[in-house]
């Protein structure tokens, strides 16, 4: 990266040629282009043989990914909303079937949403990067296809159908509802390093008390599938902010409840993004109108 002062050159090495491949070919589709998406440059391959390197080239952000960011900085009420709505703009853009210009796309699932798959742009915004192993929800693409990619992700955010090996491959919507379950996951994140809540305790990863710093699915298996373990929503959280917060945890249990059917759509967590905003704008019409009397 030093010899890019103003990208960063992502080196895959010849047996994640796969990997790279992949990722290539879903940053070179121009719909995936967005404000909240890793801004991509060019792919490159080096040298050869053994020594045969596979490069991507995208924009440089210093201020690295979201889960070293919270780990030492506490977010304003307005920091968390527009950071975390930028997140949610990305996942909405990467579920849509059209660009923001109204140009047909197709859907892609990014299956790997973390906290550090996610890189802090400035102070209010994210954008999603690591496309490894996600996959474009083309039409044209047979079950056999999908069940080809196998049971992918990392452990600590899987949906509790992922980790029951149970999604429905018939419907495309199911790998859309995947990612949603993790977003909620990075959502609450987020949220437990908000000075709304009250003390904010140091940075702590989704059931971070409870788990090894890599825990595998076996493990996971038995807190989010069989124990229907989510992570702690405190009711101290709620009264500081009485309608955003309050409407932001709603959000987030609706994002990670049991039934992937049962989710909110990545559009529709958007949407509540825009209330929430309204929200704030009213709360300050209406303390400006009580100053004045």
């Amino acid at each position: 990266i030093s010899d890019f002062p103003t990208v960063a050159v992502k080196i895959f090495p010849c047996e994640e040629y796969s990997s790279w491949k992949n990722e290539s070919q879903i940053f070179t589709d121009a719909s995936l282009k967005h404000d909240s998406v890793l801004q991509f440059l060019t792919a490159e391959d080096r040298g050869s043989g053994p020594r045969r390197e596979y490069w991507l080239i995208t924009a440089y952000h210093s201020r690295g990914n979201l889960k070293d960011y919270l780990s030492s900085h506490v977010l304003s009420w307005m920091d968390l909303q527009k950071m975390a709505g930028s997140l949610v703009n990305g996942v909405a853009h990467l579920h849509s079937d059209y660009t923001a210009c109204g140009r047909p796309k197709i859907p892609i699932a990014h299956r790997d949403i973390k906290s550090t798959n996610v890189l802090v742009k400035n102070e209010q915004e994210c954008v999603l990067c690591d496309f490894g192993i996600a996959i474009r929800l083309d039409p044209s693409l047979t079950v056999d296809d999908f069940a080809n990619s196998g049971q992918v992700g990392t452990a600590r955010y899987m949906a509790p159908e992922v980790l029951e090996s149970r999604v429905n491959l018939e419907d495309l919507e199911s790998f859309k509802q995947m990612d949603v379950y993790s977003m909620a996951l990075v959502l609450w994140e987020m949220a437990s390093r908000c000075e709304v809540v009250g003390e904010v305790k140091n940075y702590e990863l989704p059931f971070g008390s409870k788990v090894q710093e890599q825990p595998c699915v076996d493990t996971m298996r038995d807190i989010v599938l069989h124990g229907r373990g989510r992570p702690e929503i405190p009711s101290s959280w709620l009264p500081f902010h009485p309608q955003g917060m309050r409407f932001l945890c709603d959000t987030i249990t609706e994002c990670w409840d049991h039934d992937p059917e049962a989710r909110l759509t990545a559009h529709c967590v958007a949407e509540r993004f825009n209330l929430m905003a309204q929200m704030d704008c009213d709360d300050i019409l209406n303390n400006n109108t009580d100053n004045e009397m």
